[in-house]
């Protein structure tokens, strides 16, 4: 009987049936003349599921007492560090896991879901393979399995992956809009289906999802006016539950234009850093790809590590790493062992290498005390001209769950959030030294690509090598919103792309300079 209370908890558990788990779980250990430590697993798992960190800690600490089950619990540990914004300790964790072995295909599901987490998303398909191959009418592990595929590279088999997801389930707002994004649209074919699920649609964010799915597509046939005001149509509904503030962002922005005061040491330290910073969509990933084509290069990808040790060095309170008391904190703090702290995080990830990059854009937070924190680093920040800026962060359809991107529902809120950066990112070109801090102008990448590559390698202290010309075949895993466009070679059509739009370029003009962006439109 006690073994059968298990085996019904842990399917109860992975049906999301947790109240039943829950009163199955604890009958089981009641009655058990010793504890089953998956019972205590299947317990920390609902814990972890309703964001009870410290019930979640404390259990899977008791099954680590009990032994067994070491591939269950390190996905646990995993995902409680992903809780606590530890990337590197979650990533340590899902290679623990992967070593161990997982005995459930739905904590495969959940390895995979780790591993792309914490960026490894070539590590994450064969477990997103095997929970596919157990549960192969799951929607969820489908759609997990076909977006590691596209951030790994294989582009044909996500294709697939997309195209077989929506036909087994019409309505799944992710899968149309990654399969839409894949892809120029050729045709106004998937239109009617799309526009059909979004009338049909009842929460913000599946009408947010579909709307973005249309836009894009009318993008693609130069419906542009059209396909933002499908956009803001979109974006109305969540607009509304985020309600951005401009006067915290006025705030947050402020902070981080005090920081560019502070003192930093004189150069040296450990050299590898390489941070790459900038507004999204202003061209990161594609220097991002060209540096780390550089055989001595490899990428870390969109770490939040430096945010997260700075928060415990300054020991700000409130829930978030990136906020106005850190940064300013972060002005008089001793930030010494931050950069061995940081260093050790990142080679947990890219191993032995000459130099490594960070491509977290928000980083431009954080600049000066970057420079403060690893004199030895280099840090680049993209700037693209802000007309184009603003269309492609409000084109872009962020991941929901991260308040940083709460500017991006709103045009206006856009335009806010662009000007800012702008004037932040002029403060620092004046104020930081140019030997280690370095404005790179996307445009300039497009016009002359080797110029411009060989400057970007100078400045980081490597030897030119030719494989930086042809970043589109690095190989590497992207798990951007670029992931598709930086597999090809260098084009300029993005370049003043804000002009095809015709009442909305305007708004974009007078919204730019209201903000205090008042210079010519030029690129």
């Amino acid at each position: 009987m006690v073994r059968l209370r298990s085996n019904v908890a842990i399917v109860q558990l992975f049906d999301g049936r947790h109240a039943e788990a829950f009163a199955a779980a604890q009958a089981s250990l009641r009655t058990a003349e010793e504890p089953d430590v998956r019972m205590v697993l299947v317990l920390a798992a609902i814990a972890v599921e309703h964001g009870n960190a410290a019930k979640g800690r404390e259990l899977v600490d008791l099954a680590g007492q009990i032994g067994g089950s070491e591939g269950w619990r390190h996905v646990l540990e995993g995902r409680l560090a992903l809780l606590a914004s530890d990337t590197a300790l979650a990533r340590q964790a899902a290679r623990q896991a992967a070593e161990a072995g997982v005995d459930y295909p739905e904590v495969a599901g959940q390895l995979g879901v780790l591993f792309s987490r914490t960026g490894l998303h070539a590590e994450a398909v064969p477990f997103f393979e095997e929970a596919a191959r157990a549960r192969p009418g799951d929607p969820q592990i489908a759609y997990n399995l076909a977006i590691a595929l596209q951030f790994a590279g294989d582009l044909d088999r996500a294709r697939s992956s997309f195209e077989a997801l929506v036909k087994l389930q019409g309505d799944h707002a992710q899968a149309w809009l990654a399969l839409v994004q894949l892809d120029k649209q050729a045709d106004d074919s998937r239109l009617p289906a799309l526009q059909r699920h979004f009338e049909a649609a009842r929460d913000a964010e599946t009408r947010l999802v579909f709307g973005h799915a249309i836009a894009k597509t009318l993008e693609d046939l130069g419906r542009w006016d059209e396909s933002l005001a499908w956009l803001e149509k979109a974006k109305a509904g969540k607009a509304a539950e985020i309600d951005h503030s401009q006067a915290d962002t006025d705030a947050l922005f402020a902070a981080a234009a005090a920081t560019a005061a502070a003192d930093l040491p004189q150069e040296g330290g450990d050299p590898a850093p390489i941070f790459i910073t900038g507004l999204p969509r202003s061209g990161t990933t594609l220097v991002e790809r060209i540096i780390s084509a550089h055989p001595a290069v490899k990428s870390a990808g969109e770490l939040s590590d430096f945010a997260v040790l700075l928060k415990r060095k300054t020991g700000t309170s409130g829930p978030f790493v990136l906020d106005p008391a850190t940064l300013e904190a972060g002005m008089g703090a001793d930030l010494g062992g931050l950069e061995h702290d940081y260093i050790a995080r990142v080679r947990s990830i890219v191993g032995d290498c000459d130099r490594f990059i960070d491509k977290m854009p928000f980083n431009f937070f954080f600049v000066p005390l970057i420079l403060k924190a690893l004199p030895g680093a280099r840090v680049i920040c993209l700037r693209r001209s802000p007309y184009d800026t603003l269309f492609s962060n409000f084109r872009q359809l962020f991941a929901t769950g991260f308040t940083y991107y709460s500017y991006a529902y709103d045009f206006a809120d856009t335009a806010h959030f662009v000007a800012g950066f702008e004037r932040l990112a002029d403060l620092y070109a004046e104020a930081l030294p140019p030997a280690r801090y370095r404005d790179q102008h996307y445009e300039d990448v497009v016009e002359d690509l080797e110029r411009e590559a060989r400057g970007l390698i100078d400045f980081i202290g490597l030897e030119w090598d030719d494989a930086c010309l042809n970043f589109h075949e690095n190989a590497a895993p992207v798990a951007t919103a670029s992931s598709v466009q930086v597999r090809q070679p260098i084009y300029s059509s993005s370049v003043g792309k804000w002009r095809r739009y015709g009442e909305c370029a305007q708004r974009a003009s007078e919204l730019l300079k209201r903000f205090g962006v008042d210079q010519p439109a030029g690129r």
